[in-house]
């Protein structure tokens, strides 16, 4: 086994994923934001963007900005000021929205799966490359797992 080469490249990037969390009736809650605040700063994440997309009752849908939404007591979402990066195009606004309900609020959170890096670093110095990386969706995963169990 080789000796450890260093740290992996600034420029090299772990698997980039996102999730797109409704808040119905745009009753947004805080603990879910901590955590996210807490993995990002452990550097298990890099978050990209966080983008939110509001659909009003009459269905017309736009992003916001942290100042645009209502802060019920406790939730504070200064922090995500700016945090958009515009990684996320109409198209994906429209798709997203198109899965929310009227009247809700949701968060768009493009992050950067850090923890990766460490492991395929260790298999590189072996010799060993990353061929590919890509995430499956959870309903891919919930219908191939259902499609194996006997009828």
């Amino acid at each position: 086994m080789s000796a450890p080469t260093g740290p992996e490249p600034a420029d090299e990037l772990g698997p980039i994923d996102f999730i797109a969390i409704e808040f119905p009736g745009a009753r947004i809650t805080a603990p879910g934001f901590e955590q996210l605040l807490s993995l990002a700063d452990q550097g298990v994440i890099d978050i990209l963007d966080v983008e939110f997309i509001t659909k009003d009752d009459a269905g017309n849908v736009g992003k916001a900005d942290v100042g645009e939404l209502r802060h019920p007591s406790g939730v504070d979402l200064s922090v995500w000021t700016g945090a958009s990066s515009g990684l996320l195009d109409r198209t994906d606004v429209e798709e997203i929205a198109a899965a929310m309900q009227p009247g809700s609020v949701a968060a768009v959170i493009v992050y950067e799966n850090r923890w990766v890096l460490g492991l395929v670093n260790a298999w590189r110095r072996d010799g060993a490359r990353l061929l590919a990386d890509g995430g499956i969706s959870a309903d891919d995963v919930a219908a191939a797992l259902d499609a194996t169990e006997p009828s």
